[in-house]
């Protein structure tokens, strides 16, 4: 028997319908706002930060970015304006990504758009019921995720 027979069905159905999720949703920001998906996530997360600033590998382990893709990503939004760079006095390598007000413009804009298209195409299909089922099982994949994690690092 082959391991794909073994996956459990959750699994397949987490993968396509979250794959598929993720796509409607990039496409719809891009669309609209002009706006990857991956710009957007980067924008909540600094957006729910102290002076909406964030170390970069902080950001890079939120965003589950290699190092390099995360650059390429905040050097694309300093371009557009909406981040810049500042360096982090207390390590001479590291950096901070900071949103401009270019990026809160942008966000509070998306943030409607997309809100809608949450709203559309994941929140109405749940019940109250549903929804905190799916938050349980969520929070125990994250919490088994980060032992794992942390077990690894010890």
């Amino acid at each position: 028997m082959s391991s794909v027979a073994r996956e459990p069905a959750s699994w397949r159905l987490f993968i396509e319908t979250s794959a598929r999720l993720h796509t409607l949703l990039d496409e719809e920001l891009r669309a609209h706002c002009g706006m990857s998906l991956s710009d957007y996530h980067i924008l909540l997360i600094l957006q729910e930060c102290p002076e909406q600033r964030a170390r970069m590998r902080d950001l890079s382990r939120r965003m589950v970015f290699s190092t390099s893709r995360l650059s390429y990503q905040i050097d694309v939004m300093v371009k557009r304006g909406w981040l810049r760079r500042e360096s982090a006095p207390e390590d001479r390598r590291g950096s901070y990504a900071v949103v401009t007000e270019a990026g809160r413009q942008a966000f509070a804009a998306a943030a409607r758009d997309h809100g809608e298209a949450v709203t559309r195409l994941f929140s109405t299909a749940l019940s109250p019921a549903d929804d905190r089922r799916l938050a349980s099982i969520m929070e125990t994949l994250t919490h088994h995720l980060d032992d794992l994690s942390d077990s690894e690092t010890s």
